[in-house]
């Protein structure tokens, strides 16, 4: 890796929607990186952005205005991930999302970008290769201990 590029510090939030189901999005054909592939919400932070303020904005940006009613809680997991040249290095902080507010009424509420599609799954289901790389070991983990 260059030395002189900079590590990228991302949030993204594990967003429940009740104790047993996770919405997760589903990327566009025409993103950049991982199309068609499934990731946690999120993004870059801002520069001097508070973590937490980061998450709720990604939030409200990649889902809607209501968005903004999901109660973002504790940092779940800091992780680490180098993508393969020209790709950067990732910290990203995931942080524990309820989302149980929305019910059933998730559909009518959440507004994906464009191209992107949400997606509920049984955390004991969650199908980790379908992930973006830097999302798999945590996805199998939350996976393992929702099979338990």
């Amino acid at each position: 890796m260059d030395v002189t590029q900079a590590r990228l510090f991302v949030v993204a939030g594990l967003v429940w929607l009740d104790d047993a189901r996770l919405l997760v999005q589903r990327r566009g054909p025409q993103a950049r990186f991982g199309a068609g592939m499934l990731e946690l919400p999120g993004g870059k932070l801002e520069p001097g952005e508070a973590p937490t303020t980061g998450l709720r904005r990604e939030l409200v940006e990649e889902w809607g205005p209501a968005a903004a009613q999901l109660r973002v809680g504790a940092v779940l997991e800091l992780l680490h991930h180098v993508y393969p040249p020209p790709g950067p290095e990732v910290l990203m902080a995931v942080y524990d999302v309820d989302a149980r507010a929305w019910g059933q009424r998730w559909r009518e509420l959440a507004v994906p970008e464009p191209g992107a599609t949400l997606e509920v799954h049984a955390a004991a289901a969650l199908p980790v290769e379908a992930f973006l790389p830097a999302d798999r070991e945590f996805i199998a983990g939350v996976r393992a201990r929702a099979d338990r």
